[in-house]
């Protein structure tokens, strides 16, 4: 699936629908992962923002089962 041009709000509603997994559930497991304890509406503004850094979205795939690939795009 290529989700180039996708936004953090799309990438991250697909993801947690995959996974059947809500933010609440989400940031309980990061929690769980890292110690750290963001609260929801911070981590919702994020990703409306478009401001999820990447080491979060990696370690949410992480939690989530997925990995994150690259692919070179032949012309």
């Amino acid at each position: 699936m290529d989700i180039t041009n996708w936004n953090n709000d799309e990438i991250m509603r697909l993801v947690m629908a995959k996974g059947h997994i809500t933010q609440k559930m989400l940031l309980e497991s990061l929690k769980k992962t890292d110690g750290q304890s963001i609260p929801q509406s911070t981590f919702s503004c994020k990703i409306r923002r478009n401001a999820l850094k990447l080491e979060e979205f990696q370690q949410i795939c992480q939690i989530l089962g997925y990995s994150i690939q690259l692919e070179r795009i032949e012309k």
